[in-house]
């Protein structure tokens, strides 16, 4: 008799046959709950709602400074990888020529654990010399972990009644970032990103994103890391081969996916994606979607943990292996 699981995770193509149901984890009968990123974060972390769930990386490693008030455990599985220089931007007004720049001025996120805003923070201030305490941070929400941030940050809430769905709508930020109040912002949404590049009033913070975000993986070789999968603990007790299992569907999916790119006749609307997938596979190459915790992942997570406990979001730097499930027998 099968294992009844619900999994909540996003829709992206590395997640298609777990969402189909051409992959079936062995031994689970798995329901599978598609859910928006802020909004499946939450009923996840706040709520429990899911057995299994696709979750932030920020908070997830903010909360394993509380196992207790978050009883679950991730695998190494990470469905969601982004460079994110191509989501930072700024007020043509502003005079902002580099990222020190923003030193002294108003700079908008939001929250301070939004994943993606770690990673530009942190590369900010390791490759571009931004001191991070001189800035004035406004962040849209608050953290879905909460954690007590050091007060060497400079970090303000932006007033206003916020309505509407974080990322979806977010009202006052937009506002204030339109309008000049706010110098740059971080945001991890495409519609931000459109918004930015049809107005008269903002642009990229780079002018040639893909440069800047190729040049760092050149200098580093980390493809930044966004996402894991959490499982929660009384399952992993109970039935403690659900690690592996899970591990091995999310790696079936993974590589159907793959396999279904290298096809020029892939199901997309994108013209050139053959092309670009090549130009892809020869940046990053043909390990840049590894699960596990293989050199590669361990050096993404670590610098991510780095990030993550310099940023007040950690107590401490935490080893790879003491956030993840063992599913080394998997490998």
């Amino acid at each position: 008799m099968s294992l009844e699981l619900s999994l909540s995770c996003g829709t992206r193509d590395l997640n298609e046959a777990l969402l189909t149901g051409a992959v079936e984890p062995t031994g689970i009968d798995l329901t599978v709950i598609p859910e928006y990123p802020p909004r499946r974060h939450r009923r996840f972390f706040e709520r429990g709602d899911f057995d299994v769930c696709e979750v932030s990386l920020a908070s997830y490693v903010s909360s394993r400074s509380a196992p207790e008030e978050y009883p679950f455990t991730a695998i190494p599985v990470f469905p969601a990888k982004r460079f994110r220089h191509s989501f930072f931007f700024k007020h043509k007004d502003a005079d902002i020529k580099e990222p020190a720049d923003l030193e002294g001025r108003k700079v908008g996120c939001q929250s301070w654990q939004t994943t993606a805003n770690v990673w530009v923070r942190g590369i900010m201030q390791e490759h571009y010399d931004l001191d991070l305490t001189e800035v004035e941070w406004y962040r849209r929400k608050e953290d879905d972990v909460p954690v007590d941030i050091p007060e060497k940050f400079d970090i303000r809430t932006i007033p206003g009644p916020q309505g509407g769905e974080a990322i979806v709508e977010p009202n006052d930020f937009r506002e204030m970032f339109f309008s000049g109040e706010l110098v740059a912002a971080m945001d991890p949404a495409g519609s931000f990103f459109h918004d930015v590049l049809e107005s008269e009033d903002a642009e990229l913070f780079f002018e040639n994103p893909i440069e800047e975000e190729r040049a760092y993986y050149e200098e580093t070789g980390i493809h930044p890391i966004m996402h894991t999968v959490a499982i929660r603990d009384e399952i992993l007790e109970e039935h403690p081969w659900v690690a592996v299992n899970l591990f091995d569907a999310y790696c079936e999916s993974r590589d159907r996916c793959l396999d279904a790119n290298r096809s020029p006749s892939t199901n997309t609307s994108i013209t050139w994606a053959h092309l670009h997938l090549d130009d892809q596979r020869e940046v990053l190459g043909e390990d840049a979607w590894e699960f596990g915790l293989t050199d590669r992942t361990t050096r993404e997570v670590e610098k991510f943990v780095e990030y993550a406990t310099d940023q007040g979001l950690a107590p401490r730097a935490y080893d790879p292996a003491e956030l993840f499930a063992d599913v080394s027998v998997a490998r």
